[in-house]
């Protein structure tokens, strides 16, 4: 494992509505040039995503989420154990993000990261073909890119 390495990855598909919260997210970040920071993007959840964390001390995953009983633009910081509920790997063609972490600690524990923390964001529509996000999800977005930065430089 390369030593104090972090990796923020945003997940989901920039012309879906609110799928794009994640990519949104990372985007920002980059913008901000942050030392020590890698920023990467990934539409899928499944062994892509194992892969990309590979060899990072600590990787940060923004993504959206959809929970039955969260309102649209409430932020949820998750830990490992967590990741099961996000709506990416619903697919029957890959594998969910629970899974590719799990795999990958079962595979090359010594290559996967110590530290992984999720932020998620309530989506209200991640169906619709659109770049922009729906406003309760829009109004929050730089609250979540606040907390994700402050994660990442503390």
């Amino acid at each position: 494992m390369k030593e104090n390495r972090t990796l923020l990855l945003g997940i989901g598909n920039p012309i879906l509505s609110d799928d794009g919260i994640g990519v949104v997210v990372s985007r920002a970040i980059q913008d901000m040039g942050l030392p020590g920071i890698d920023v990467a993007e990934a539409s899928a959840s499944g062994i892509e995503v194992m892969e990309m964390m590979m060899d990072y001390e600590k990787v940060v995953i923004v993504d959206a989420i959809m929970l039955p009983d969260k309102a649209p633009g409430e932020i949820l910081r998750l830990h490992e154990g967590d990741f099961t509920k996000s709506v990416h790997g619903s697919s029957p063609h890959g594998i969910n993000l629970a899974t590719a972490i799990a795999l990958g600690r079962k595979v090359s524990p010594e290559r996967m990261p110590s530290k992984i923390v999720f932020f998620a964001m309530q989506a209200e529509d991640v169906s619709t073909f659109c770049e922009e996000q729906t406003p309760k999800v829009a109004e929050r977005i730089v609250d979540l890119i606040d907390l994700v930065k402050n994660e990442l430089t503390s």
